[in-house]
């Protein structure tokens, strides 16, 4: 009988170091299965995939990494394992394109250096409130109502016909100078080729293709005081020296 209950405790107890062992090789085993699948997941085309919030809280990955090949590269590292790689951006910035000077393509005239006179009246031009201009070093005249009458030649301007003046027979007026700011003798004075149509004699004038051009300042028609125009249309009488400067008679 005691030989029977012997047996059985010993029976009983190799029966417990198998269990034991057995139970010990399964934890083992799932430990090590939780350790290398954990935070594996699904991965791209290339082997990786970024790490999980639960992965990084327990300290098993950080960022972007990789499965193949046993890589377990950061997608922070720039070197290569396995047989994928990662290279890290270029942080060169390109290089500065070149700036380009910009052309300042307005029209230009200044005040002649020169005296300029009508009739014999010396204009002062400094306090002008239309000065003359010197454009392509050529004088030109405002078109204004004082001006045209000491040139004795008639004016007209619409909207619709354009700027219009023809040779008269009208005796020159006296000119009136009326003041306006000062005119500086070093400045550039911004000027404009008419939009509107210029007639001479009532004859068209293809303005845009003239070597001298009719011009606009401050919305005022300027008329080029050439010799094809002043002499030859307009019958007006002009001279010039380096002492005495530019004339204009009627």
């Amino acid at each position: 009988m005691l030989y029977s209950i012997r047996y059985i405790l010993l029976s009983l107890g190799g029966f417990f170091v198998k269990f034991k062992v057995i139970f010990s090789s399964l934890a083992l085993l799932i430990t090590i299965s939780t350790t290398a699948f954990a935070h594996s997941g699904r991965t791209d085309s290339s082997g990786g995939h970024n790490c999980s919030a639960k992965s990084i809280a327990k300290g098993l990955c950080s960022g972007y990494h990789y499965h193949n090949s046993g890589s377990s590269s950061s997608s922070e590292s720039s070197g290569s394992s396995g047989s994928s790689s990662f290279t890290s951006p270029s942080t060169t910035s390109p290089a500065a394109k070149p700036q380009q000077e910009k052309v300042d393509t307005r029209l230009k005239a200044v005040l002649p250096s020169y005296k300029t006179k009508i009739n014999g009246t010396e204009i002062d031009n400094a306090y002008a409130e239309y000065p003359v201009l010197s454009y392509k070093d050529i004088t030109y005249f405002p078109m204004t109502w004082t001006y045209t009458q000491a040139l004795g030649v008639d004016v007209n301007w619409s909207a619709d016909t354009g700027f219009s003046i023809r040779k008269t027979d009208n005796k020159a007026s006296e000119l009136t100078q009326k003041k306006g700011q000062y005119n500086s003798p070093y400045a550039e004075y911004i000027i404009d080729l008419p939009t509107y149509n210029i007639f001479v004699n009532d004859s068209w004038l293809d303005n845009y293709s003239e070597d001298y051009p009719v011009i606009v300042y401050k919305d005022i028609t300027y008329f080029p005081m050439t010799w094809k125009f002043a002499v030859d249309e307009l019958g007006l009488t002009m001279n010039y020296d380096s002492t005495n400067g530019f004339s204009i008679n009627k």
